[in-house]
C-alpha cells in the first residue's frame, strides 16, 4: 500500500532517507536523479512557501519504507519546477505516476514544469502518460583535459582581454566576505531571464559556500578597477566522486558563466572560461564538464568552440500550451 506525504519541511530522518534514494538511483541509472538545488534544498531546507516535498511510503516488514520522493520549487508568477525519483527496486509498480499526479494536484495555478535528467526511457514513457512533451533541453558537455585514447587534449589558449576592455577590468579570484552582494547583482543581470539561476539569493549562495567544494580560488570574476563593480564571471567546481566521467578521480566543471549584458559581446565571457578551464587543467584534472541550455546557440558555439562536446542532456517536460 502507497501513502504520499505532502510536507514543507523534512526532519533529519527524512533528510537521510531522501539522500539514500537519490544515491541508489544514481548508482542504478549511471545520471543524478536529482539536482544540486534540490539536494540543498533537501539538506538546509528553504523559506516556507518555496518548497514542496513529497514523500512516497510503501509498506515493508519493517515499517513504511521511502519508495519515491519528488520535489517542487514554487516561483511567483512562474509554474511549479519539480523533479522525482523512484527507488531502483520498486519501478515499474506505478508509483512515478503517483507521485507525478501528486505533484499536479498540488501545482500552482501556472502549472507545472517537470525535470528529467538523462532522458532515460522510463522518464520519456513517464512524461507521455501524463500528457507532456518536452518544452526545455539542457545539454550536458565533456572536454577533456588530458590526453584520451591516444588523442592529444585541446589547446587551451591564454585568455586574452581586448585593450579597451583591459583598461577597465581584472580578473582576480572571488573575495569571501566581499564580493557577495555585488556578485548577486551581477548575476541578476546576466540571468535577468534565467529565473532559477537569476533569482539566486545571499542565502542559495552562501548554502553553496560552505559545501566541501567550494573554492574561491576557482571563483573567478572580471572586476572594474575603479569602482568594483563586477562585469563577469566563471564559476568553476570540482567533483570529488568524478561525476560520471571516472572511476571515483575528481573532475572538473564550468559551473556558470556569466557576463553583464553591457559587456556582452567584448569577448569578456570567452578569457573567463579560459581562465577557469586552465585553472582546472593545471590541478592536474582529467575532464571538465558542462550544462548549456540547448537554445543558447551562441554558448554552445563558444563551447563547441572550445573543443567540448556532447556528452548527456536533461529535459523539462509540461503540458503543452492550448
Amino acid at each position: 500500500m502507497s501513502h504520499i506525504l505532502t510536507t514543507d519541511v523534512l526532519d533529519p530522518g527524512q533528510v537521510d532517507a531522501v539522500l539514500a534514494l537519490a544515491e541508489a538511483a544514481r548508482a542504478a541509472d549511471g545520471v543524478d536523479a536529482l539536482s544540486e538545488q534540490t539536494l540543498l534544498r533537501v539538506r538546509h531546507g528553504a523559506p516556507l512557501g518555496t518548497t514542496r516535498f513529497h514523500l512516497l511510503h510503501e509498506e515493508a516488514d519493517g515499517g513504511p519504507l521511502l519508495g519515491g520522493f519528488a520535489f517542487a520549487a514554487v516561483t511567483p508568477d512562474e509554474p511549479d519546477a519539480a523533479e522525482l525519483v523512484v527507488a531502483p527496486s520498486l519501478r515499474r509498480r506505478g508509483l512515478g505516476r503517483l507521485l507525478l499526479d501528486d505533484l499536479l494536484a498540488n501545482a500552482s495555478a501556472r502549472g507545472l514544469r517537470l525535470w528529467a535528467h538523462g532522458r532515460l526511457d522510463g522518464a520519456r514513457a513517464l512524461a507521455a502518460s501524463a500528457g507532456l512533451e518536452q518544452v526545455r533541453g539542457l545539454l550536458k558537455m565533456r572536454l577533456p583535459l588530458r590526453a584520451v585514447g591516444g588523442s592529444p587534449p585541446p589547446g587551451l589558449s591564454e585568455p586574452r582581454l581586448s585593450p579597451e576592455v583591459a583598461e577597465s577590468l581584472e580578473i582576480r579570484a572571488f573575495r569571501v566576505g566581499a564580493d557577495e552582494r555585488e556578485w548577486l547583482r551581477a548575476n541578476a543581470r546576466a540571468f535577468a531571464d534565467h529565473p532559477e539561476q537569476g533569482g539566486m539569493t545571499l542565502a542559495d549562495l552562501r548554502q553553496r559556500q560552505e559545501e566541501e567544494w567550494f573554492d574561491p580560488d576557482g571563483f573567478f570574476v572580471a572586476a572594474d578597477l575603479r569602482s568594483g563593480r563586477i562585469a563577469g564571471y566563471h564559476w568553476t567546481k570540482t567533483h570529488a566522486d568524478g561525476a560520471g566521467l571516472t572511476d571515483g578521480e575528481p573532475v572538473g566543471e564550468v559551473y556558470v558563466v556569466g557576463v553583464d549584458p553591457a559587456w556582452q559581446g567584448s569577448g569578456l565571457g570567452r578569457a573567463l572560461t579560459l581562465t577557469g578551464l586552465r585553472h582546472l587543467r593545471d590541478r592536474g584534472l582529467p575532464w571538465v564538464l558542462l550544462y548549456v541550455d540547448e537554445e543558447n546557440r551562441t554558448a554552445v558555439r563558444l563551447y563547441e568552440s572550445l573543443g567540448f562536446g556532447l556528452w548527456a542532456a536533461d529535459v523539462m517536460y509540461a503540458r503543452p500550451e492550448k
